[in-house]
């Protein structure tokens, strides 16, 4: 399978600041849009990112119509929970890959896709650019990454150069989205996924810090021109309340490989997996798997006592980590450990055995 071009999308940062959707919309947009009063239980949203279009070499006429990053996050209550979608998965509906949806119906048929290949309720969608993502990165002061090995790639007709070194880094908005983009590697689309689902944790994270409110508040609003949404300010500031207590988890849908460069929904697995993922309630016991906890030796004493109390024992790994969070592929195990430890939950793509829970620097602060 040949790994694609495309990038992240921020978008739930802006469920961190209702406040900047009150600014004034054209009154003909406003007939149209629909309205609701109060707070809503839960809400299925499209977030999506527009690729950029070109005209000629180094010559970017702006946002494409192509949606190459595509999550359906379900918000209830103080839940966000996210299911990234690849960009080469076939969707019936539009009659090719998913990605395709937006440009050939417009938000619309994007929505009706998602729901096809989730059969998950979508409500609404959010539709960024890459310039809203850098900027909403900058403005929660960059997110720190570790690299194993450099990571290295010139596209001089689009512009783009990447060039980081291996270790840990603190990235800004533009390097950021540059980290995000990246495709040459074994994993191609479903490890830039993964990337995308770190960082998106990092920026939820320091949204619910009320310091980075300012601003976020103006990032957005420059940005907001650029947005292409139907949320409403009311449905927005319904989940306020719950933000600064967000809990986050993010997954990939399961796929399957299929003819040609597509890649198809996995009708077992994904019923399976959903089912789990978005569950009403963690179980209320230790699920049996095994559990290694990575982090620095006081902070490897600290897990270890909290897991003994639940009749744990785990594998401990000592290691220099930077950000916390729980990494499993068992959605349920998963919801149990993220609950315990109130940490973010991540599925990632790569092959993972039992439960590993990171606990890094930002436990201190």
């Amino acid at each position: 399978m040949r790994p694609r071009v495309s990038f992240l999308l921020l978008a739930l940062a802006l469920f961190a600041l209702g406040g900047v959707l009150s600014l004034p919309r054209p009154k003909e947009e406003a007939a149209v849009r629909p309205t609701r009063v109060g707070a809503l239980p839960e809400m299925g949203v499209v977030v999506a990112a527009r690729d950029i279009e070109y005209c000629g070499y180094h010559t970017p006429c702006g946002p494409g119509s192509r949606t190459d990053t595509l999550f359906y996050v379900r918000v209830r209550g103080q839940e966000a929970k996210g299911v990234a979608i690849p960009r080469d998965l076939y969707s019936p509906l539009v009659g090719g890959k998913v990605n395709a949806a937006y440009g050939r119906g417009g938000a619309e048929l994007l929505k009706r896709a998602v729901a096809e290949a989730t059969g998950m309720v979508v409500e609404r969608h959010l539709i960024l650019t890459l310039e809203s993502v850098a900027r909403v990165v900058d403005a929660v002061g960059g997110v720190e990454v570790y690299l194993e090995r450099p990571m290295r790639y010139t596209d001089r007709a689009a512009k783009l150069f990447i060039d980081f070194p291996a270790g840990r880094l603190h990235l800004n908005g533009e390097e950021a989205v540059k980290y995000m983009r990246f495709r040459h590697d074994a994993l191609g689309d479903y490890a830039r996924l993964d990337r995308i689902k770190e960082v998106l944790v990092q920026v939820l994270r320091k949204a619910q810090d009320p310091r980075t409110w300012p601003a976020l508040a103006l990032a957005l609003r420059e940005a907001w021109a650029q947005l292409d949404t139907d949320l409403t300010l009311e449905e927005v500031l319904g989940h306020l309340p719950a933000v600064q207590g967000l809990k986050v988890s993010l997954a990939t849908l399961p796929t399957r490989e299929g003819p040609g460069t597509f890649l198809y929904v996995d009708e077992g697995a994904r019923a399976r997996f959903l089912a789990a993922f978005f569950g009403e309630a963690p179980p209320l016991a230790p699920p049996d798997v095994p559990v290694v906890l990575r982090g620095e030796e006081a902070l490897l004493r600290w897990g270890q006592a909290l897991l003994q109390r639940e009749g744990v024992v785990p594998g401990l790994e000592e290691a220099e980590v930077e950000r916390s969070a729980v990494y499993t592929r068992d959605p349920v195990a998963g919801a149990y450990y993220a609950g315990l430890f109130h940490l973010p939950l991540l599925a990632p793509h790569r092959p993972l055995s039992g439960v590993v829970v990171e606990l890094g620097k930002d436990l201190l602060q």
